[in-house]
């Protein structure tokens, strides 16, 4: 995947570089200095619409899995 160009004031948009954002990549090296943390599933659709109305991209199908999982 190509980089999104900008201004040059900010790192260039990698996929790589997106994904390092997600909680699964940044929790575990910060676990002491950051509180215990639960991610639960699945996002309502009212809440899925509410995150894309902000232009938060959500993985299609990913809002369906039932889960719960603590840090």
């Amino acid at each position: 995947m190509s980089a999104v160009t900008n201004d040059g004031k900010f790192p260039p948009l990698t996929s790589d570089y997106i994904l390092a954002f997600q909680f699964s990549n940044w929790y575990l090296p910060f676990t002491r200095v950051f509180p215990k943390s639960t991610i639960i599933g699945p996002l309502g659709k009212e809440f899925k619409r509410y995150l894309e109305f902000d232009s938060v991209l959500v993985p299609e199908g990913s809002h369906e899995d039932v889960f719960v999982k603590t840090y």
